[in-house]
């Protein structure tokens, strides 16, 4: 078995992240920090094939025949092998890119779009998990990795009404790197 990562972003600017960006910079005061912020949703496909090659062409079949998860009017998408992922935080000029998933295990909108794939759209035993959640990908300044990392756990859960702000860690979960 081989996982994919599709994640499909807005063609147009994405208000919901500029929002969320003019939030944490003027009211949370990440002004100086917080670069840039994009968001994504994300999908994580457990395939039943036997190399990265299959799985990515699996992976482009189901984006662009199916309408789950791409609409090729208003969405761009990226596909990657999950083995593949690797380090993600890289330093350019003092800015680290740092990636935080946000999942709602109470969603019940991936067994729905699995169920879909299994059944009526014929993917059958092909596809045997997903995983739906969304991908914040913030480009922070900071002295380290580290500290770019602390740094975006601390934008992203909402501890009170002045810290955190994309997930709530009451009935969500997250995952950075």
């Amino acid at each position: 078995m081989v996982s994919v990562e599709l994640m499909v972003s807005l063609k147009i600017p994405d208000v919901t992240a500029l929002t969320a960006a003019n939030a944490l910079r003027r009211r949370l005061g990440y002004a100086d920090a917080l670069k840039q912020l994009r968001r994504a949703d994300y999908y994580r496909l457990d395939l039943a094939v036997d190399d990265a090659d299959t799985a990515l062409a699996l992976g482009t079949e189901l984006a662009e025949r199916t309408n789950l998860f791409v609409n090729p009017n208003k969405h761009i998408y990226d596909l990657k092998v999950l083995e593949t992922r690797g380090e993600q935080i890289a330093s350019e000029d003092g800015a680290y890119a740092v990636n935080v998933l946000v999942t709602d295990p109470a969603d019940g909108s991936g067994e729905g779009m699995l169920a879909a794939l299994q059944g009526r759209l014929g993917y059958g035993g092909r596809v045997q998990g997903l995983l739906k959640g969304v991908l914040w990908t913030m480009v922070l300044v900071a002295q380290d990795a580290d500290q770019a990392r602390q740094t975006a756990e601390q934008i992203t859960v909402t501890r009170a009404q002045d810290q955190g702000l994309l997930m709530n860690p009451h009935y969500q979960e997250y995952e950075i790197w």
